[in-house]
């Protein structure tokens, strides 16, 4: 692995967090090393979870990626074989979860086996603005809303990533503090699993399941954050459209001038529209996955937390963390997909709000309305054939999620 493309992202990881302190240290706006984008796909090379074109020629990053995968796949069944030992409701909700979780996570990796490579061009292709439109850019505004959008990408990255290693202590911990049992509910061959017939083995699983769940949820975690901030990115360059539409007003030029900026600027918003195509193609069976495993999550935990809550306090309280994160992930997701909605409508409003644009020739006038009527339909990442990801999306899940919750009670 002594390729140049691992050791590139090594040395990527390395100065993440200089790079992000002499950000936040600007006492006024200025360039930002990179596109936060960068930092996740190194994280993501380093768990030999992103076997692109380039890491993809190196024979043991593409034996050890495929391991990881065999792996995920062979604890899946293990947790799925072993839900008929469920003794009651709880342990049943308790599997439920977990295996939920598990092909959620094998899911998405699978995906980013799959897709990383259209991953990359997505990031190639939204540094258009500095690469394409704008690239030797001073405007303080512009870059005032590219170095709060790489402060909020890296500090989102710092706190889930000190969260996740938290959960992930609590999951593997929890166990010792217990009657000696595996971090998960698994049944292995010749009964490898107990502690009293197969000590030492069952110390191996122990660390191995350990192992599995901090290098999985760190997986997941990153996959997340490509997706995120694929949202964030795309709200970003619609702010920044919206700035350079706006700024088309103030120039004192010949309407021959004017309509080759405006060009430029209609380009701009043609790439983030086809953008915003290819990423959905890209993400598509990732977002239906998230959408399904939320809804799962979400309505087991919070069944389970009730059901648990006075039989065992303790297992309640490890549903309620599970319910935390699960309505932690849909938020980020929904949250950000509404900021790109809400921007993508902007566009057109900004576009009405160039100055005595009515007063250009009538071509220019043709023009800026074809823009203001193509802005007036959102752009939205969509899990096909469910919904987009929006606010209104996140609550018509909790509801779903209230109705089962209520029908289940009943049913008890």
């Amino acid at each position: 692995m002594n390729d140049s493309g691992y050791q590139s992202n090594l040395s990527l990881l390395r100065v993440f967090l200089d790079e992000f302190r002499s950000v936040m240290r600007q006492e006024s706006p200025g360039l930002i090393p990179r596109l936060a984008f960068n930092y996740v796909r190194a994280f993501l090379s380093l768990l030999c979870q992103y076997p692109n074109k380039k890491l993809a020629r190196l024979p043991l990053y593409r034996w050890i990626n495929l391991f990881i995968m065999c792996n995920v796949m062979t604890t899946f069944w293990t947790m799925f074989v072993a839900l008929p030992e469920s003794k009651n409701v709880i342990e049943m909700g308790d599997d439920l979860v977990w295996i939920s979780g598990m092909a959620l996570v094998f899911t998405k990796i699978c995906y980013m086996h799959f897709r990383c490579n259209e991953i990359d061009e997505l990031i190639w292709d939204f540094d258009y603005y500095n690469r394409e439109l704008r690239p030797f850019n001073i405007d303080e505004e512009v870059l005032g809303w590219q170095r709060l959008c790489y402060v909020i990408e890296s500090g989102l990255y710092i706190n889930c990533f000190c969260l996740v290693n938290f959960f992930s202590a609590a999951i593997f911990l929890q166990p010792l503090l217990g009657d000696g049992k595996l971090p998960f509910h698994c049944v292995y061959p010749f009964q490898w699993h107990r502690l009293d017939l197969h000590p030492y083995t069952f110390w191996f699983l122990y660390i191995w399941q350990s192992l599995t769940s901090q290098h999985n949820l760190m997986s997941i975690l990153m996959v997340d954050m490509v997706g995120i901030s694929t949202f964030l990115q795309t709200a970003l360059n619609l702010k920044l459209l919206c700035i350079e539409m706006r700024k088309l007003g103030e120039m004192e030029v010949s309407d021959k001038r004017f309509h080759e900026e405006f060009c430029r600027v209609v380009r701009f918003h043609q790439h983030i529209i086809k953008l915003v195509g290819k990423a959905n193609r890209a993400f598509n069976g990732a977002f239906n996955a998230q959408l399904m495993a939320s809804f799962s999550l979400i309505s087991i935990s919070t069944f389970e937390t009730m059901a648990a809550a006075a039989v065992d306090p303790k297992m309640a309280a490890k549903f309620v963390l599970l319910m935390l994160v699960a309505f932690i992930q849909l938020s980020l997701w929904c949250v950000s997909g509404t900021l790109v909605y809400t921007q993508s409508v902007e566009v057109a409003q900004a576009a009405f709000d160039i100055n005595d644009w009515h007063t250009k020739s009538p071509g220019i006038q043709r023009d800026i309305s074809f823009v203001i009527l193509r802005a007036q339909k959102p752009l939205m990442y969509v899990a096909e054939p469910f919904l987009p990801f929006t606010l209104g999306t996140y609550m018509l899940v909790l509801k779903n999620c209230y109705r089962l919750l209520a029908l289940m009670q009943e049913s008890m």
